[in-house]
Formats: structure tokens, sequence, C-alpha cells
């Protein structure tokens, strides 16, 4: 259309004064756009036409064009756009004296057959002798311009729309990675307590307890990382991880978890196991039991008087495949049938009056259901108000054996597996030789000092660069390397032995070490290239399995732990150690192994200590939060190490309020950390 200005000047030049436009038909049909004149007064004239514009308006001829849009223009406006062209007519009026000011405006017309197009035009006054006022229009289809624009524009919008999604999943995945990391310290410390109650008790009630815990705990591990993860399951991207279990062992830790519950609140308990069902099936066994206990748990929630009901039931039996019928019924206080559709709404909770005083946040629902979803089944309700519900699915798994698992009976199970629990082993691999590498010396040495007894020659690097070094001038049976370093985290420098080490490389296990436990990390590292992923704080047994997972089968020599070890190491550290007020030495010498190894982590973290203590005062003074994140972790880390249980409790208070940018809490708190950190620091160089 703006070629069309070209001709202006031509055109006006042609104006006729007695009606004969002959003198400008050559010049208005050689336009690239249409052109046409009518009159502007209240006797609405069509007064010359080129074929281009009928050609716009789907016109076959002058005649036609002439036909269609009569003595009025209106007809070919769409009706939502009258408003532009009057207001554009109405400003031309105004400005009739100065005849060359162009009005541009761009509408929807509504062509002969019926479509829709834009168009633009430049309107132009003028007044003729015997005519009067008319309007002169240059028009011009720009319809497939403009949908060219609206597309770019949505386009645009798109991408702006997922860029925004992206960083929002970016900030949603490290505040899930460091909620992981809070949550897990604790229950893993829990844990390792536990332990060494499992490792020194002998009473069989004492033992029995020791087991709830233990099962319970690990339960609760799997439970929390799927939770954290609860945003990764809505975007479909949670995988299942099969593998082989015994029924009989998921039903026992089913009962374990729960039917405490529903004795405290006097209700009968009841498991009923088809016998036909096989013994052992390839399934996720976390998942499993999440689900199970989400529906268990909500049961005896809901129910104040009569019974649970736990129930699987074989439908359908293959040489491959199982498929159960998995049902809990309970006597509780039932769903009313206009609640059914809120029922897995997370954060809903049914009829307040009834629940107010029951705890929870009303997720397991919403992640039951979507969980099944994964394991292509779904959740079925059935329910009567006040009479109790049945939450009940088909629940399809792999059979590796067809033996019938028989009657079961869980409490005698449970009973049975800590009468006969075995001493835990461990192993000895003279000869081998691995690689730790981690930034913070103290964990070094404390995973050093644990797996001092497999007699391994045991290497440690405490950086990226380090560990390339190492790796490139000794060979490894075994590398473990952390992930979270600075610098050079542990798959850029995985990635850098990969290209320098090729040989090596693909035939050494380099296992990850992460404090973040959200699910997919896994995924992640061993796609990254990893051969496998452990999760910090490391459970030393764990690792042990680990490695002797990934050793040479002929390398490895098992035998049995002496009960008796860690108490004997405890009784050999002075009477200063054991009775330091600032150290838990039972828990130290837990992390540490043995006396002399955790004698020897008392005295590095000493000595770190005012090099550390200016470090972390340094970052704060500077504004470098991200520093001062990095060193109030690892403070937070090897004081737990060695048991200084009051250091670790405020350093991890620091570092959580470090992530959230609490700048007035740091300086407010940071010296009373300090303070007491070179307190101890003057305590441990006074023992003997």
């Amino acid at each position: 259309m703006k070629k069309n200005r070209l001709f202006t000047d031509d055109i006006f030049s042609l104006i006729p004064s007695n009606g004969d436009f002959t003198a400008m038909e050559w010049l208005a049909d050689q336009m690239p756009g249409g052109f046409f004149i009518y009159r502007a007064d209240k006797s609405t004239q069509l007064l010359f036409v080129n074929q281009a514009t009928c050609d716009i308006f789907g016109c076959d001829s002058v005649e036609d064009f002439r036909s269609y849009v009569g003595d009025s223009f209106r007809g070919m406006v769409h009706p939502d756009d009258y408003d532009i062209i009057q207001d554009s007519i109405d400003d031309q009026i105004a400005s009739l004296e100065n005849s060359h000011n162009m009005d541009y405006v761009i509408y929807r017309i509504i062509r002969k057959d019926g479509q829709i197009r834009w168009v633009d035009d430049y309107g132009h006054f003028a007044t003729i002798p015997g005519f009067g006022d008319v309007y002169y229009v240059f028009i011009g289809d720009i319809t497939e311009t403009r949908l060219a624009a609206e597309e770019k524009e949505r386009s645009r919008a798109l991408a702006e729309a997922l860029e925004t999604a992206e960083q929002a999943n970016i900030a949603k995945s490290a505040f899930l990675s460091n909620m992981s990391h809070e949550i897990r310290t604790p229950i893993t410390a829990i844990l390792g307590m536990n332990e060494m109650i499992r490792r020194e008790a002998k009473e069989t009630d004492i033992l029995e307890y020791s087991e709830n815990i233990r099962k319970a705990g690990m339960s609760l591990l799997g439970i929390i990382s799927d939770i954290l993860d609860f945003s990764k399951i809505e975007m479909g991207h949670m995988e299942l991880d099969n593998e082989e279990y015994t029924l009989s062992s998921v039903v026992t830790d089913l009962y374990n978890l729960v039917h405490f519950r529903a004795e405290e609140k006097g209700l009968n308990f009841v498991i009923s196991i088809d016998p036909a069902l096989p013994s052992r099936l390839v399934g996720d066994t976390i998942r499993i039991k999440q689900i199970i206990t989400n529906l268990l748990t909500n049961a005896v929630k809901y129910t104040e008087t009569g019974s649970i009901v736990f129930e699987m039931k074989r439908v359908d039996l293959s040489d491959k495949t199982v498929k159960i019928r998995v049902s809990v019924s309970d006597t509780g206080i039932g769903i009313r049938k206009n609640d059914m559709e809120k029922l897995f709404e997370p954060f809903d909770r049914l009829d307040l009056k009834k629940t107010r005083s029951i705890e929870g946040s009303g997720l397991g629902l919403a992640i039951t259901r979507q969980l099944l979803t994964i394991m292509n089944s779904k959740l079925s309700v059935d329910s009567e108000y006040g009479r109790g519900s049945v939450f009940s699915f088909l629940l399809t798994q792999q059979v590796t054996d067809d033996t019938p698992v028989g009657e079961l009976d869980p409490a005698a199970l449970l009973h049975e597996s800590v009468l006969h629990y075995p001493r835990l082993k461990h192993f000895q691999a003279p000869g081998k030789r691995i690689l730790l590498v981690d930034d913070t010396p103290m964990n070094l040495q404390v995973i050093a000092g644990l797996l001092k007894r497999t007699l391994m020659q045991i290497d440690v690097a405490v950086s990226g660069v380090e560990c390339i070094e190492k790796f490139g001038i000794s060979d490894y049976d075994l590398v473990f390397l952390d992930y979270r370093m600075p610098q050079m985290n542990g798959i850029e420098t995985l990635h850098e032995i990969a290209r320098l080490y090729p040989d090596k490389f693909k035939k050494t296990p380099i296992i990850s070490l992460t404090a973040s436990a959200v699910s997919g990390d896994k995924e992640k590292m061993l796609a990254a290239g990893f051969t496998d992923y452990l999760s910090k704080p490391v459970n030393i047994d764990e690792m042990e399995r680990m490695m002797s997972r990934y050793l040479p089968a002929d390398a490895v020599i098992f035998g049995e732990d002496d009960s008796t070890s860690e108490e004997d190491e405890y009784n050999k550290l002075p009477c200063s150690v054991k009775e330091c007020d600032i150290l838990d030495a039972r828990l130290g010498l837990s992390y540490c192994g043995d006396a002399d190894d955790y004698l020897y982590a008392l005295e590095t973290y000493a000595s770190s200590i005012d090099a550390k203590a200016d470090l972390i005062e340094f970052n704060l003074l500077q504004g470098d939060i991200d520093a001062y994140i990095l060193n109030v972790h690892s403070l937070k880390s090897t004081s737990e190490s060695i048991g200084a249980m009051g250091l670790f409790y405020l350093a991890k208070s620091l570092e959580s309020a470090a992530r959230k940018n609490n700048i007035k809490r740091l300086q407010n708190d940071t010296p009373i950390l300090l303070k007491l950190y070179k307190e101890a620091g003057e305590e441990l160089a006074l023992l003997e």
C-alpha cells in the first residue's frame, strides 16, 4: 500500500471537473492496489473504481462491485469495525483544508463470497466542482501479512511463557533439592543412631523396636522423596523403578507401618492375603507401599470405631504376570456423594466439622491417584456416608516365582525376622584401590575412617582438578565423586575425565555422591555418565554394599562384624573427650569408625577453625552469600561428623537463612556462631 503514495500527486492532477474520469483510468489500473472514489455527502455514490479493488472484494467486474456495494459502503465493512471507519471520516472532514493529509486505517471487510479479510487504506477528502466532497481511497489486502504477524506474536508469547515456566521449574527444582537435603539429614541421623542400637542390643524386644524404627524410617525416606517431587509427578516425568521383591516382606512392612496407629485408636486391623498369590514379584515397591500406606493411614485417620481391612486377592494369573485386586475398607465417617469430585483435590479435606482435628496436608489421595495412573491403574471408591468406605485398585506385576505365598501372618513374620536378625557383614578387599572426592576434608576423613576395615588403599581429593590429576596418574578400582563442589562440580569433573582418559573412564566405576535426593536426581547422574548414585549423608553399610557390587567378585572377602567393637573403641577414648560438653562422643565415633580416626578428626577440625571462621566472616562482610552458604554448609557437615551438635544445628539454621537471603538474621546470628566456633576450638585444644 505504501507504493500508492507515489501515485497521489498524479491522481490529484487528473481530478475531473466535469465528471469524466477517463483520464485517470489508465493510471489507476497500473496501481499495485485498489483505488476507488465515492461522494461523501448524504447521497453516497460510487464515482470510480479500478479492477484491483474489485478483486479485493471478490467481485468479477466493476459492474459486479457497484451492484455489491450499492449506494452504501457500510455493507462491505465488518460490523465490529464501523466505528473505525466513521472515526477516520470524521477526522478527514475536520481537516479538509489540508487536502493532502492522508489518513491510514486498518479494518476488516466482508467479501462478496462471505470471506472476512483484513485491509488497510489511505483515505483522502477533496472537493470537486459539480460533485462536492468526495473520498479517495487507496486500499490493499493485508490478510496474509496480518495473520503472519499474529502468528509471530503468538509464537513470541508462547516462547516467553515457556521461558517463564522453565525459570519457575528451575527455581522449584533448586528448592526441592535444598529441602530434600534439609529433611533427609535428620532422618538419616535417626537411622544412624538406630543402627547403633541394632549392632549393640541383644534383647529381643529392643531389637524388635529397632526394626520398627528402621522400616518406618526407610519408608519415610522414600515417601518424602516422592512428596517433594509432587510437581514432577504432575508433569508426567516420573518413572517407575522396578525390582524383584517378596510379597511377604511388603505385607510385613505395611503391617509394621500401620498396626500401631490402629491399636492406639482401638481399631481391629485385619490383613487378608490370598494364599494363591505368587511369592516373588517385580515392581516398584517404594511406590506400591506408598500407595497402600496412604490408603491405610487415611482409613485409620477417618475411623473412630470398628475395623480396617487390608486385602490382596488374585484376579488373574499367567506365566509372566499376575493381576491383584488391592482394597482397603474401613468403618469410618464415609464420603458424601456430592463430595466425591473433591476427593482427589490436593490440600482439600472433606467434611471439615468431622475432620478438623485430623493432621495431614491432604496430598495423599492426589499422589496416590497419579502414581496409579503411572502404573496404568485407577483408584476406585465405594463409600456410604456415616458407614465407611472401600478404596481399591488393580495391580499388575511380573512374576519371578509363582510358588504360592500361602497363609501370611505379618505379626509373626516381623517377630521372626527380629529373632533371626543377622549381624551385619562387612567385607575386605585388600590390594584394591579407591578414590574419594569431596570438597570437605572432614567428610573425606570420616568416610575413609569407616572404610578402613575394608583393607583397601584409599586415596582422597578435595576438588575436581585434584580428582582429574590423581585419576590420570593412578589406576583405581572405584571412584566416589561428590556432585556439589566449587569451581568444577561432579558432572563437569566426570566429563573432563571421560575426555582426557577415555579408556580408563570406560573400565572404572564412578559413583556420584550428592546430598540431594529428589526423584530424578539418580536419572540425571546416570544420564551424565555416572555408573551409579549414592545419597549423602553417606550410610556406610549402603556404601559398602555398593562397593561390593562393583568390585571384582574374587577380590571381596566377607566377614562378620564384631558387635562389641564400637563399645571397645569408645572405651579407648580419653575421659576428657567422653566428658567434653560440646561433643557427643558416641555419635562422632559412629561417624569416624574407631577411636584413632575420631581423635584425628577432632584434631583436624580444631586446626581449621581460625581459617574457616575468618572466611565465613569475610563472606558475610563482602555480601557473597553463595560462598557463605558453601562454607557454613561445610561447617555444619564437619560439626556433625565429630558430634558437635550445638554448632551443627546453629550452622544448619544459618545456612537455611542464607538460602532465603535473610540478611538481617545472618548479621545478627553469624557473630554468635563464630564465637561458639572459636570457643569450641579453645576447648578442643585442651583435650588430652
